[in-house]
Parts: structure tokens; sequence; C-alpha cells
């Protein structure tokens, strides 16, 4: 089965021809091709797309809040997932040759895993209709648990999400449920080398989804190496198949 990729990025200015997507499509594709988007991590505000370009076509051959001038970041939540949100629908109702678009899955690393998970489970946005399942790998998925763990993080969790912490449980994965997953898979991925992102992210995603959506989610710990060691092709390919399963 060949598998048509995009990395998705988007950048902290109001101009609209500053988020794009990058395609990578193999010479087989075609329009029964599912389609993997690859969204990146760096605390919603660092990293380029084009840092991912071998992970995406490793698969096929199978963002950004930030200070300005010392101010509030132009780009802040729920900014970062709307803007996802319309790159994937604007995926689903422009589809090329190259893939279905009925066969949309995310794969969301750190703050992508965030961004992935709180697409599919907030219902109150559109863009839930257009994804079939999603991987999350070493991802954020409970803020207040986040910067209990590790306080030094408030700094970039001040920028995304503002400084107004009785906000941050809403603006997590895990206080979103959802009625209309039906039987999409949702793979919670963690290397337990992971210096950045502990273990507890990955546990508590997992007793959240398992709660209403138990047949459907997986939790993998065996993951191996650092936070970006593990974005590999090798070392995702398995939990990438497990969405076709």
């Amino acid at each position: 089965m060949s598998i048509s990729t995009i990395t998705f990025c988007y950048s902290p200015t109001e101009n609209e021809n500053a988020r794009s997507l990058d395609l990578y499509f193999p010479s087989q594709a075609d329009k029964n091709s599912p389609l993997i988007v690859f969204i990146h991590g760096g605390a919603w505000r660092t990293e380029d797309k084009a840092d991912y370009k071998q992970l995406c076509t490793g698969f096929s051959e199978l963002g950004l809040s930030l200070k300005e001038n010392g101010e509030q970041p132009i780009i802040q939540h729920p900014d970062h997932i709307i803007d996802v949100g319309k790159a994937i629908e604007y995926l689903y109702n422009n589809p090329t040759e190259h893939y279905n678009p009925k066969q949309i899955y995310l794969v969301g690393h750190s703050a992508g895993a965030h961004i992935a998970l709180m697409l599919l489970l907030n219902t109150k946005l559109p863009y839930h209709k257009y994804i079939e399942g999603v991987v999350g790998v070493s991802g954020i998925y409970d803020i207040p648990l986040l910067v209990k763990t590790y306080p030094s993080y408030l700094d970039f969790i001040a920028q995304a999400f503002g400084t107004d912490q009785s906000t941050y449980y809403e603006a997590s994965p895990i206080s979103q449920t959802s009625n209309a997953l039906n039987k999409k898979p949702i793979i919670i991925a963690q290397s337990q080398q992971d210096t950045l992102i502990n273990n507890e992210q990955a546990q508590v995603m997992d007793q959240h989804l398992k709660a209403f959506h138990q047949n459907y989610t997986v939790l993998d710990m065996t993951l191996t190496g650092d936070h970006y060691h593990i974005m590999k092709t090798d070392k995702l390919e398995r939990l990438v198949k497990l969405l076709f399963q």
C-alpha cells in the first residue's frame, strides 16, 4: 500500500501566504492511497516542517507562538488547532489524484500530538469529521500536569496558552470526550527514554480515552530513544501501519 504524506506548518503572522503544506507523493500513489498528515512539535513556537522531510519521504517510500518585541504572541490557543484544522479541511475538500480524502490520518509529535488529539476529540469544531485516526507520539495531553511536573515549561506554555492557568485544563485533550469517534483508531505512543516528556502524559491520556473509546485505543510504550530521536521512519512505521488494521 502506498502512503502519501504531508507536513503542515503555520507561521506567527497574519499573512495567509505564510501558512503552507509540503506534500510528498510516492510514484505509485493514486486516489485510493491514504494520506498521513504529520504535525510537528516544538512547543507551539519553533521547528520547521522541512526538518521532517526525511521522515515523510520515508513513509512515502513504504506553526508558532513567539513573542514579538516582548509582547504577547500573535498566535495563541486555539489558533494552532484551527490553523491545522483548516489545512485538513482544505485537503479533504480539494483532493489530488494522489490520495483518498476519506482516508486522512494524523501523526502528531509533542505539541503536534496535542493539536492532533484536540482536532479529533473537540466536536465543537468541524474538523474531527475529516480525520480517520491519530497517532500521538510523546504528546502533551494534560497541560496542568505538565506544568506541575516541569515547572520550567511554564514559559512556553504561557506563550501558547496565556498566563491564566485556570484555562489550561480545558485546553488539554484530557478535557475532551466524543461520542462521534465510531471505530477510529487512536494510538498513544511514548518512549520511556524520553527526557522531555515523561510517561505520565501518555498514561493519563490512555486512561481518559479508554473510558469512552476502549476497543480502539492503543497505548504503546515500546518506542526507544529520546524525544527527537524517536521521530524516525523505522521507529514509527509499525505504529502508522496499526492505523490501517
